[in-house]
C-alpha cells in the first residue's frame, strides 16, 4: 500500500484522526491532566492506535482513474484502540476529500470519534508532507462538550499494521 493511500486511510481512521480520557472506567488508558496557572485550562492526553483494517472503507474516484483531486475516502465504524492494551475503545466515522496532489496530497477531512460518554469531532485541511501530521479537534458532545485540541500522528507501526496517534484535548 502506498504511503499516501495508507496515510489517507490513517486520517480516516484517526482524523484525522482518538479520544482523551475515553472511559472513566478504563484506567489502562494513558491519561495526563495538566492545569497551568496562566490558562486554567486542563489538557487531557491519550495515545491511541488506528488499525489499517476494520470498519467499512470506500474510495470514490470522481475524476481521472486513480487517486486525485475531487476523489473521496469514506469510512464508517473504523476501530479505535487503546495503544497500550490493544483493546477497542471506540469507533471512527470520517470523510476525506482530496483537494490537491501537491504535498503528496492535500486533503480536507471531517471525522467523528464515537466513544462511551460522547463524541469528538475533528476537521481541517492536511498536507501529507506535514511533519508532524496533525488535525484539529473542533468540539464534541456529551462528556467532550466544548473541547478543542489536536490529533498528532506519532508513527505508522508496520508490524502491528496500525497508526499510533496522540490526542490532546483542551477544556
Amino acid at each position: 500500500m502506498s504511503t499516501r493511500i495508507r496515510t489517507t486511510a490513517t486520517l480516516l481512521a484517526g482524523v484525522a484522526v482518538g479520544t482523551a480520557t475515553v472511559l472513566a472506567a478504563t484506567p489502562t488508558v494513558a491519561n495526563d491532566t495538566v492545569v497551568t496557572a496562566a490558562s486554567r485550562q486542563a489538557t487531557e492526553t491519550m495515545v491511541l492506535a488506528f488499525p489499517w483494517q476494520g470498519g467499512h472503507l470506500r474510495f470514490i474516484d470522481t475524476g481521472k482513474k486513480g487517486i486525485g483531486p475531487g476523489d473521496l475516502f469514506l469510512g464508517v465504524g473504523m476501530p479505535i484502540l487503546d495503544d497500550r492494551t490493544g483493546e477497542q475503545i471506540g469507533t471512527n466515522d470520517a470523510v476525506e476529500l482530496i483537494v490537491s496532489a501537491r504535498h503528496d496530497g492535500t486533503v480536507t477531512t471531517q471525522s467523528t470519534l464515537r466513544l462511551p460518554g460522547g463524541n469528538i469531532d475533528l476537521d481541517g485541511v492536511v498536507r501529507h508532507t506535514d511533519q508532524p501530521l496533525r488535525n484539529t479537534v473542533t468540539g464534541g458532545t456529551g462528556r467532550y462538550l466544548g473541547v478543542g485540541g489536536q490529533l498528532t500522528l506519532l508513527k505508522s507501526d508496520e508490524h502491528r499494521k496500525a497508526d499510533v496517534m496522540r490526542l490532546e484535548l483542551v477544556r
